[in-house]
């Protein structure tokens, strides 16, 4: 079954912020193939929405993949509903401590 996507305003600022870095950082080629690999993964999600690995016991429907050797996402899983919703856009150099569960 196809899941609904959903972007909280969370990770719409958080995908962003990483946009904006990227854009400053990266040739336009790389950050067009990052944005197509953002694209593909949260298709990939809609169909298979457990492909990401559990971020933690407590909370198995919170769960991540990579997009990028330095960015994760984030999401939740919420099966009675078949919604899929997008949670960060982590960037891990970042400060583990920042990041809340």
């Amino acid at each position: 079954m196809v899941y609904k996507v959903e972007w909280t305003p969370n990770a719409l600022s958080s995908y962003e912020r990483n946009m904006s870095w990227l854009q400053e950082n990266w040739t336009t080629k790389e950050v067009t193939h990052f944005a197509q690999i953002v694209q593909n993964k949260i298709s990939l999600l809609s169909d298979h929405p457990e492909i990401g690995r559990p971020r933690n016991k407590r909370q198995p429907n919170i769960r991540q993949t990579v997009l990028h050797k330095k960015i994760l996402l984030i999401y939740r899983v919420k099966k009675q509903t078949h919604e899929i919703e997008l949670l960060l856009f982590w960037n891990t150099p970042q400060k583990p401590s920042k990041l809340k569960t």
